[in-house]
């Protein structure tokens, strides 16, 4: 692209199954993070899709992060959910920066 030559990197590659619901997933797992880290930190949440606010529905999306217990670094972001096929791929683009805990908890959503 661009006429540069550039490394490619198959590490934190985003994967999606566009089913119903949805599942995404970039990063380590709990278990393979346990492995090679030892001790980390796991942080779930479920939540209602914003364009669920409107209609009434009660669909929830689920939505795991794996985490580095002394730099904060995100390891894995896994989720189900509405959307979640198209999400994770910006949560892979935050784990190839080295996004940590505290970059998604000070950013605001829509």
């Amino acid at each position: 692209f661009g006429g540069k030559p550039r490394k490619t990197s198959y590490a934190d590659v985003p994967t999606a199954v566009f089913s119903h619901p949805n599942m995404g997933t970039v990063g380590l797992t709990e278990e393979e993070a346990r492995k090679e880290h030892g001790e980390v930190h796991v942080y779930r949440t479920s939540f209602r899709a914003m364009k669920h606010t409107l209609t009434k529905k009660e669909e929830k999306t689920l939505m795991k992060l794996v985490v580095h217990p002394l730099t904060n670094k995100v390891l894995g972001v896994h989720m189900c959910g509405d959307a979640a096929g198209e999400i994770i791929q910006f949560a892979g683009i935050c784990l190839k920066a080295g996004a940590t805990k505290d970059h998604f908890d000070s950013t605001i959503g829509v």
